[in-house]
């Protein structure tokens, strides 16, 4: 197994709007794996935005922005990646960027993958959009993998189900709520894990709780992760 866990962190951030709070927010959590949701969007600037995003945090860009629908991957030092792919999932007009990210990476030697998704506002769509794209995504890792994002639903519903039914296991509580980020009254956000992997610990993010609505409308969540070697 790795020789430390590590912290794999969900966020929505709201385009970056609230960047000073929302910088202070990642660099107080530290994650190795940040698995991003609504990224800067506008053409032609967007990517570059993503990587300086990347910077401000001290982390690595590994994969997305506009090409994987506004969703992206950045990590620590720790994380090697192999590879990586993004998808931007088609929405109606005029409705939000949705798609999804993932990489290959390895950590300690070991071989571990991880999906970013963001769903889409119609609700007839999600479980499609989870069947089309986000476990197609997955399914082509090797290794653990940890699959997340805003779904843009409670648990229960048709998307978490179908994920839930593809093997992947949720450690998450129903107190874990996570949006609107001021008062949250529903849990919308998923991390949850495949394969041979230990979840030390599943919680939203530990940190002033004050500091939430400054960086953005959503609740981060967070799971300290521990791999297992896969036997061959």
């Amino acid at each position: 197994m790795t020789d430390l866990p590590i912290l794999v962190m969900t966020y929505n951030i709201l385009g970056a709007r609230h960047g000073e709070a929302l910088g202070r927010l990642v660099r107080e959590v530290r994650p190795d794996v940040l698995l991003v949701n609504e990224t800067p969007k506008l053409p032609i600037v967007s990517n570059w935005q993503c990587r300086r995003l990347a910077r401000d945090w001290k982390m690595q860009f590994r994969a997305g922005g506009r090409s994987g629908g506004s969703n992206m991957i950045v990590t620590s030092d720790r994380v090697q990646m192999v590879s990586a792919s993004a998808r931007r999932i088609s929405q109606p007009r005029f409705k939000p960027r949705r798609g999804a990210v993932a990489i290959q990476a390895e950590l300690d030697e070991q071989p571990a993958g991880f999906v970013g998704c963001h769903l889409s506002l119609i609700a007839n769509s999600r479980h499609h959009e989870v069947e089309d794209h986000v476990l197609v995504a997955a399914d082509r890792l090797t290794g653990p993998v940890v699959l997340a994002g805003d779904l843009n639903e409670t648990p229960g519903k048709p998307a978490w189900a179908r994920i839930l039914d593809a093997g992947f296991v949720d450690h998450g509580g129903r107190e874990e709520l996570t949006f609107p980020a001021d008062a949250p009254s529903r849990r919308i956000d998923a991390l949850l894990v495949r394969g041979d992997v230990t979840v030390l610990q599943h919680r939203v993010a530990d940190v002033d709780p004050a500091l939430f609505a400054r960086a953005s409308d959503h609740r981060p969540v967070t799971a300290l992760v521990q791999l297992t070697e896969t036997a061959t």
